[in-house]
């Protein structure tokens, strides 16, 4: 198992203009990001991770219908050690 990073954040990059950002800590771990304007980040949603991941692909598919699953895989992947989750 992969050591749980509770006190550390991550952004994680989903195109030139969106992000993720990861608080493991927080009621609402996982937030979407956007740049509006090219440098104002506008929050497009945020869930619990911790406890709805299953749900995670469909929050991430409203939210950009042209993602693919296998680049929302690749997103869990990187999102998983911070919960202690497998990879």
């Amino acid at each position: 198992m992969i050591e749980q990073k509770s006190s550390t954040t991550a952004h994680i990059n989903i195109d030139d203009s969106s992000f993720i950002n990861v608080i493991p800590g927080a009621t609402y771990n996982v937030e979407v990001w956007e740049y509006v304007d090219d440098h104002r980040p506008h929050r497009m949603g945020r869930m619990d991770y911790k406890f709805n991941r299953d749900s995670f692909a469909g929050f991430i598919y409203r939210l950009f219908p042209g993602i693919d699953f296998v680049q929302i895989h690749e997103l869990q992947k990187r999102i998983n050690p911070f919960f202690d989750f497998e990879v």
